[in-house]
């Protein structure tokens, strides 16, 4: 047989008046503990009801059901007597036989068996837990080795891309450098190719130049030389003019000297020949009075011849003085022909010099320098000399300094270097004038 423990508590039914009343009189008819007692085996009778419906398992197993079964089966009992069940609890289900040991045994064993399988599941799902977690572990340390190992791999191979791409480059370089470098070695040959053919052209053409330094100076030489001839020619031509024109002037200076004598002679000559004219033209009119014819003709006669004489005499004494007039005037312009002499041989001898130093200079120059001509060809007319070429136009140049003189000075630049000439050789003239002095005392 199962034995239950148990407690209720129980109350009268105050909800219902019908109800309560039969409580009332129950109490009245059975008292206190004929209520409990009555109570009591009310619930006993349920819970052995209860319990002969279930099995010893449902009754230990399943004390709630167990309870809200009796509760129900004492409801309509504890009604009838005006009472209500407050509370109901289930203190201990046993058996005197050790069922419920031996089912606690079982119940143990199999709690223990269960305990253990689930303990072996969970140790198996630790293991396996374990396991996996090892597994995802060491395959998470293999991934990582295999991506460690993966970037070790690009990693390397990279840099075998890039050693290979810098070696190359570097071949590229070295092999560009070789190109560069021969192709530098070849400029190089080339610019020193170009350089020694300058420099033979340079070593030529200033041979050249000397070869012209050389016959600018003779010709300088043979031009001064012809300068100096055509100067000494000039001299002599000019010398031989003075003393013509000296001689010429002497002549004409006695000619008007004795045109002055002669002029007052011939004056005084007529003025006595008008006298003497007069005279007879009175004596010739006095005739003509007593006879007209007669006197008409001689006086006419006489008339003419007095003028005739008297002009003859007037002109031979204007010759006279004009030769004299001429010498004075010849003798007075010896002094400028004298300078003018000496001015011709100071301008001849500096026109020689300024020639000279040309050519000494242009000479100089030709040694230490190139002359190029910078547009590259000859000009119309050149020699491709360029200093005989310079030389030849320095006619045009003269020009050239001519019309910028007279814009900025108001004279050529010939008269310019004339002023300088004359200012030059000024000092000469009061010795000239001396000189002249002298010879002519």
């Amino acid at each position: 047989p199962i034995i239950v423990d148990w407690t209720a508590q129980i109350r009268p039914y105050a909800s219902d008046t019908e109800i309560l009343k039969k409580a009332i009189v129950s109490f009245k008819e059975r008292g206190q503990d004929g209520i409990i007692n009555d109570v009591k085996l009310t619930l006993m009778g349920s819970v052995r009801s209860v319990v002969a419906t279930l099995t010893p398992e449902q009754v230990q197993g399943d004390k709630d059901s167990f309870k809200t079964a009796i509760e129900e089966a004492v409801k309509s009992e504890l009604s009838d007597m005006g009472l209500e069940l407050v509370s109901l609890n289930i203190q201990d289900v046993s058996d005197r036989n050790g069922y419920y040991d031996n089912m606690a045994a079982v119940d143990s064993e199999a709690k223990r068996l269960a305990a253990e399988k689930v303990k072996a599941t969970t140790d198996q799902q630790i293991r396996e837990q374990t396991a996996e977690s090892d597994r995802i572990a060491t395959q998470k340390e293999l991934d990582k080795e295999l991506a460690i190992e993966e970037r070790t791999r690009d990693n390397n191979l990279k840099k075998a891309e890039f050693k290979a791409e810098v070696d190359k480059a570097n071949k590229d370089a070295e092999a560009a450098g070789a190109i560069q470098q021969k192709k530098n070695d070849q400029l190089i040959a080339e610019e020193e190719g170009k350089v020694a053919v300058v420099k033979q052209e340079q070593a030529n053409f200033a041979a050249l130049k000397e070869q012209e330094v050389k016959k600018t100076m003779a010709e300088t030489k043979k031009m001064e030389a012809t300068i100096k001839a055509a100067e000494e020619a000039e001299v002599a031509n000019i010398n031989a003019k003075a003393k013509a024109e000296v001689a010429e002037k002497e002549a004409s200076g006695r000619a008007r000297a004795l045109e002055a004598d002669a002029e007052g002679k011939a004056n005084a000559v007529v003025r006595e020949a008008e006298g003497k004219a007069k005279a007879i033209a009175a004596e010739a009119e006095a005739e003509a009075s007593a006879t007209r014819a007669k006197g008409e003709a001689e006086a006419d006669i006489i008339s003419k011849k007095g003028q005739a004489e008297a002009e003859a005499t007037k002109a031979r004494l204007l010759a006279e003085a004009e030769g004299e007039k001429e010498l004075a005037a010849a003798r007075a312009s010896n002094e400028k022909v004298n300078f003018e002499i000496e001015k011709l041989k100071i301008e001849a001898d500096m026109r020689v010099q300024i020639a000279t130093n040309t050519a000494q200079i242009m000479a100089e120059v030709g040694k230490n320098a190139e002359f190029v001509n910078i547009g590259g060809s000859i000009p119309t007319g050149g020699t491709g000399n360029v200093l005989l070429d310079t030389m030849v136009d320095i006619p045009r140049l003269m020009k050239v300094l001519n019309a910028e003189n007279q814009a900025l000075n108001g004279k050529s630049f010939n008269e310019e270097a004339k002023d300088l000439v004359e200012s030059t050789i000024g000092s000469v003239k009061g010795v000239l004038s001396s000189t002249t002095v002298n010879e002519e005392k």
